[in-house]
């Protein structure tokens, strides 16, 4: 076993790790000559910077840095010589990280450790070190030994995953928000658009509303569990026939559902798309008023508005709380055709003006299909308009 000390070449002015001569008996060929430890730390590619083991302030002073530390920081060695290496801090520097560095050195132990640093430029780097103790023949600690490494390729590279994977899940949140209100291929398409929604712009679409006649009578004899139960199953059939039909939902009222046929683009279809939708809403509401008698239950009764025309949509609210909207005549006058549904006792109350959009639609035989069940009816007076609308109901 080699003993090393230190010892000062008169040559260079350095002083050198050389084998003890008393040492030097028993070892092997080829090892005679003197290891230039000092040498070997000076071509080091890893930084090495060693300092007294002072803690306390003003803390520990450098005194011996190699060249790799040069090259990283910028700082020459005659420039931080005798300096606290907290020189490498700096305004970003995470001082939480040193807490356990000092019980750490006097007990001996090795420190690791990774921090945002500064080079003599101020720019910062992400450097990661481990620092030794030296004890002398007392038993001291006297000086620590810090190897250093520029980690700021690995550390961006994190950095860089952790926002994508961040970025993502923002995204799966987004597409399942979107699912609530759109068709899946609808979320597809809204997924791939940087802003989704776009801006506030004009449009005729096809707007329809269904509610259900008598709710709040049939909700007075349940608990308020029951009622949210009662309203998720309307929301299920209702969601399968208007996604079923390329519609969008545009929101949910208590036990009412706006939706909308036209979105995010209008297409010579969206009306008769949007009266396929109301025929499927109302099989879906029979089947489901066959299994509520099945289990003695009361049925459900629906009534359904639908109206063609221009409307204004897009994203209203404020910098914390956006929401996508659509708004104009049209939506309400498809809204007083819902209530109109009473009066008229019909399920279905349907303006000319979807009936003429119907007949835009290029598949002739859908055309047929959708209209043949739908009478003309007198004009209406709704609330709120002078002039009369031509109706249709089924």
């Amino acid at each position: 076993m080699y003993l090393w000390r230190l010892k000062r070449h008169d040559c260079c002015e350095r002083e050198c790790v050389l084998p003890d001569e008393g040492a030097k008996e028993g070892s092997k060929a080829g090892h005679e000559a003197a290891i230039d430890f000092a040498s070997v730390i000076a071509v080091a590619a890893e930084s090495i910077l060693i300092t007294t083991s002072d803690l306390d302030a003003p803390g520990p002073a450098i005194v011996y840095v190699n060249p790799a530390f040069e090259r990283m920081t910028g700082w020459s060695s005659a420039e931080v010589l005798g300096k606290s290496p907290r020189l490498l801090q700096g305004p970003q520097t995470d001082l939480r990280i040193f807490s356990e560095l000092r019980d750490k050195i006097q007990q001996g132990q090795m420190w690791e450790g990774c921090a945002l640093n500064y080079r003599k430029d101020g720019s910062p780097f992400w450097m990661e070190w481990s620092i030794v103790p030296l004890r002398n023949d007392a038993g001291l600690v006297q000086y620590c030994v810090a190897v250093q490494r520029d980690v700021s390729a690995r550390i961006e590279g994190a950095q860089r995953l952790q926002a994508a994977e961040a970025a993502e899940r923002a995204a799966e949140r987004a597409r399942a928000n979107l699912a609530r209100y759109f068709s899946p291929k609808l979320v597809e398409a809204l997924a791939a658009k940087d802003r989704p929604l776009g801006g506030v712009r004009r449009q005729n679409l096809a707007v329809l509303f269904a509610d259900v006649v008598g709710f709040t009578e049939l909700s007075e004899a349940l608990e308020p569990e029951q009622v949210i139960e009662l309203l998720r199953e309307i929301h299920s059939w209702m969601e399968k026939a208007i996604f079923g039909c390329d519609g969008s939902i545009k929101a949910y009222i208590g036990d009412a559902v706006l939706a909308i046929f036209g979105f995010p683009g209008p297409s010579p279809r969206d009306a008769s798309n949007a009266l396929r939708s109301a025929r499927a809403l109302l099989a879906a509401a029979a089947a489901w008023n066959q299994d509520r008698v099945a289990r003695s239950l009361a049925p459900v009764k629906i009534g359904i508005g639908l109206h063609y025309g221009p409307v204004v949509l897009g994203d209203v609210g404020t910098e914390d709380f956006v929401e996508f909207t659509v708004i104009g005549d049209t939506v309400n006058i498809a809204s007083r055709l819902e209530q109109a549904t009473r009066g008229l006792q019909c399920d279905l109350v349907v303006s000319q003006g979807l009936v003429d959009a119907v007949k835009d639609d290029p598949r002739p035989d859908i055309v047929a299909a959708a209209l043949e069940p739908l009478r003309r009816r007198v004009a209406l007076t709704l609330r709120g308009r002078k002039e009369p609308v031509g109706i249709w109901t089924l």
